[in-house]
């Protein structure tokens, strides 16, 4: 039992570790962008879930290294003494502290990826089944709340030695809602994702870092299942499905944070901006002399009118996906066409400025009192 206590520490600490070190980095690539006093709902949120993360890490190794649960066989029970009684009240309330933990973590994770959904599904079809996936999301924590204080009662026997109620030890009944409330959720979320990775069109390595990511999103569901069936299965039934369950709440954590440190990443990484990126090509317009530029490490200055902007806030700027970018103008620059037919990735930022007299809003690419500058990313 100590080797396996240690060996579970060693793993569970070790990928605390990873987890800890990515939701660091969100936060620094956060503040950077939005500053501590503008961060959003997915931060608080994620600050909450590393709370029950840490405190479940914590609980699983007390129940590892004391004296066991009030789950015990026949000969168990009856070799009972008072101090073993005493190591085993202590151990079940931390098994209690681990199941409800765990339940608040991986629906904080939920909560984020959802938030994150709703951001990259703004104003397209699939933000409806965002909306019915976040509120099956609220339902299903609900329901796992109320199995998990309903199933044994009153509350205080979940730490009896021993239980009048034998769900008060095994946990069956929550376990098999808990299961069957949050897989499903799961699934729902990839369902979303997936075809929105297919759709868009990327270079191959920022495609392939996605499909990592979701990759590790159904680990999370095999993980979810093989804790359930080290839970319920007779035979199977041990302390190996703590393992299984920190490595879901653990993986969960890296998924979610992710897609958030990217931009960091690439700050940190300059090399990473230029994956997929193609060769330097230029195209020489006859009558002015003019020269569209495209491929690795170019910067193109593009008049803000040839996007079709679906909105436009204070904050900054989103343009719809798919976009084939083309110089259009019918003003002063129609006789210098520039087309530009390239994969990019944009991000863009916006400030208030006076407005200025025509050739001050052509050199400083100003319109409808908005400077706009992009920056294009392949």
């Amino acid at each position: 039992m100590a080797d396996s206590a240690t060996d579970f520490a060693r793993e569970t600490w070790s990928l605390y570790g990873v987890g800890l070190f990515l939701v660091a980095l969100r936060y620094t690539a956060r503040i950077r962008r939005f500053g501590i006093r503008h961060l959003q709902f997915d931060d608080y949120m994620m600050f909450n879930g590393i709370i029950w993360y840490t405190l479940m890490c914590i609980a699983f190794n007390k129940v590892m290294s004391g004296g066991g649960s009030n789950y015990m066989t026949e000969e168990e029970t009856a070799a009972l003494t008072p101090e073993s009684i005493t190591d085993r009240i202590r151990g079940s309330k931390w098994v209690f502290v681990t199941e409800h933990s765990m339940l608040l973590a991986i629906w904080s994770m939920k909560a984020c990826m959802l938030h994150l959904y709703a951001s990259i599904t703004e104003g397209l079809p699939q933000r409806k089944y965002v909306n019915y996936v976040a509120i099956y999301t609220v339902i299903s924590l609900i329901g796992c709340e109320i199995a998990l204080f309903t199933a044994c009662t009153p509350t205080s026997q979940y730490w009896a030695v021993p239980p009048a109620n034998s769900q008060c030890a095994t946990y069956q009944f929550f376990e098999i809602i808990q299961g069957c409330l949050n897989i499903p959720g799961d699934i729902a979320m990839l369902a979303i994702g997936i075809p929105i990775l297919a759709s868009i069109r990327l270079p191959m390595q920022q495609k392939a870092i996605l499909l990592v990511i979701f990759g590790m999103g159904f680990f999370i569901i095999v993980a979810a299942i093989l804790t359930k069936i080290y839970c319920l299965v007779p035979g199977l039934i041990s302390y190996v499905y703590m393992n299984w369950y920190f490595r879901e709440a653990s993986v969960a954590v890296y998924v979610t944070n992710l897609p958030t440190i990217w931009p960091l990443l690439r700050e940190i990484f300059p090399a990473m901006q230029t994956w997929g990126s193609s060769k330097t090509k230029v195209t020489s317009n006859p009558m002015t002399g003019s020269k569209a530029w495209g491929g690795a490490g170019s910067r193109a200055r593009i008049n803000s009118r040839d996007f079709h902007m679906s909105s436009m806030n204070k904050g900054g700027m989103r343009a719809e996906s798919q976009e084939r970018i083309n110089d259009t103008d019918s003003g002063e620059n129609q006789d210098g066409r520039i087309e530009i037919q390239r994969d990019v990735t944009f991000e863009m930022k916006t400030e208030r400025i006076a407005t200025g007299d025509e050739e001050q809003a052509r050199n400083g690419w100003k319109k409808n009192d908005i400077k706009t500058s992009v920056m294009g990313v392949n």
